[in-house]
């Protein structure tokens, strides 16, 4: 019989020593050798045009989101920084943003001198408030800008029918959210989404007048580090590509002819993605995705089944509309602390000493970020947005609830989830001790 006494207290720990740190993706051997295959083939570290490896990518990512245009970017946050400059984003224009996202989500803007107004959450999934974004429209605003946190679809038909309705840009940042995907609705009426097509769902990335996501580090797709930017508007693939992929891409792919004069030097910056980062994403893209996903999305349901059972958790929220969760690019649940009567730093101490890889969420909402304070840190000339006066119980509330845990995949991963299950159940059978 397993000792239940706490680690913390003494006892013996659920795993005898801890794992090494979880990581994303997972190694193996046809990632190597198709980086390896590329080099010893003699084939080209540099790509100037819209043509190898590059275009393969670029074609595969089109064809799954249903899209024209499709542009290699060296990281999402350049992938965003393009969007915002497509969009011919001025000193003094609005962005509506989430409060609840990676900052470059945002951050980006303020490089062209946006003004970024940041509104609520919901409260149970993270994501943009529809109505806050309604209510922060006005005759300055030029586009709003979402994430799908955590995997999560924003609720994609009501913010497209919104953007449309006051002809405003939706940059969708779907980078926690590769192979997510929502139902589509029946009736045309979007602000009406209860009842749905059968077997037809809408990819993540799909609607936004541009749409954006990293493929960087341990993202599920990852080149190591790279984004892409997706578009229908050839207006917006056109200034995408002549701010940051001058020379042959810019001379040969440009649509409008009023480019011409600059279509050798585009804009003067270089935004391309590496060669070696595209292989990376094509092996992936062609031979494992959806072989992850399922995995991925088999062990975090399990893993949401046996928390639910625990007083006072909440695993992620799926909402009615959502379809896929694609790459759940974290695991967040949510814990009602005051009714535990337990600090959460407590409790993370207490699954930690199980050797458990547990933690706070590191990133704090954009209104409490420095960079987005007007008075500090100033980009050029340019004014910010003053947010300091505004609330976000939502956001606040959140992000002081939740847990971070590993996004679990598949049989390499068996042992780690088991012993998270195990280790919840043991630390809440002694919570009364950790108050």
């Amino acid at each position: 019989m397993k000792c239940n006494t706490l680690a913390l207290f003494g006892g013996s720990p659920v795993l005898a020593k801890p794992f090494p740190v979880w990581t994303w993706p997972p190694c193996y051997e046809e990632m190597g050798k198709a980086v390896a295959n590329y080099v010893s083939g003699n084939q080209p570290l540099s790509i100037q045009g819209r043509d190898g490896v590059i275009a393969d990518c670029e074609d595969l990512f089109n064809q799954h989101f249903h899209r024209k245009h499709s542009v290699l970017c060296s990281s999402g946050t350049m992938a965003l920084y393009s969007a915002y400059f497509a969009l011919n984003v001025k000193p003094g224009d609005e962005i509506i943003c989430t409060t609840i996202t990676y900052h470059a989500t945002a951050t980006a803007a303020l490089h062209l001198g946006a003004l970024v107004r940041l509104v609520d959450v919901e409260p149970e999934t993270g994501n943009i408030d529809i109505d806050r974004v309604a209510d922060a429209i006005n005759h300055r605003t030029v586009a709003v800008a979402s994430n799908a946190m955590w995997g999560h679809p924003v609720d994609q038909f009501r913010l497209r029918h919104l953007c449309d309705r006051h002809r405003i840009a939706w940059i969708e940042d779907f980078s926690h959210a590769h192979f997510s995907s929502t139902k589509t609705p029946k009736s045309n009426n979007t602000l009406d989404d209860s009842i749905f097509e059968t077997d037809i769902t809408t990819p993540v990335g799909s609607l936004g007048d541009i749409s954006c996501c990293s493929l960087q580090g341990n993202k599920f797709v990852t080149g190591g580090e790279a984004g892409i930017l997706l578009t229908n508007s050839d207006e917006f693939h056109d200034r995408a590509v002549l701010l940051g992929h001058n020379l042959l891409r810019s001379q040969t792919c440009v649509i409008d002819p009023n480019y011409a004069p600059i279509s050798r030097t585009g804009y003067g910056l270089k935004l391309r993605c590496h060669p070696l980062a595209a292989v990376m994403i094509r092996e992936q893209l062609n031979n494992h995705v959806n072989q992850w996903i399922s995995e991925r999305t088999d062990s975090l349901t399990r893993l949401s089944d046996a928390l639910r059972e625990l007083p006072e958790i909440r695993p992620p929220v799926i909402r009615e509309y959502v379809s896929s969760m694609g790459a759940w690019y974290g695991y967040k649940p949510w814990i009602d602390w005051s009714a535990l009567n337990v600090t959460r730093e407590r409790v993370v101490m207490a699954l930690r000493a199980e050797n458990l890889d547990v933690d706070i969420p590191g990133s704090p909402a954009l209104h409490r970020m420095s960079i987005f304070d007007p008075d500090t840190f100033p980009i050029l000339q340019f004014e910010k947005y003053d947010n300091r006066g505004n609330e976000f119980p939502n956001a606040d509330s959140y992000s002081k609830g939740t847990l971070s845990l590993p996004t679990f995949t598949g049989l390499r991963d068996e042992v780690r989830l088991q012993s998270m299950i195990e280790g919840f159940q043991k630390v809440w059978s002694n919570l009364e001790l950790l108050g």
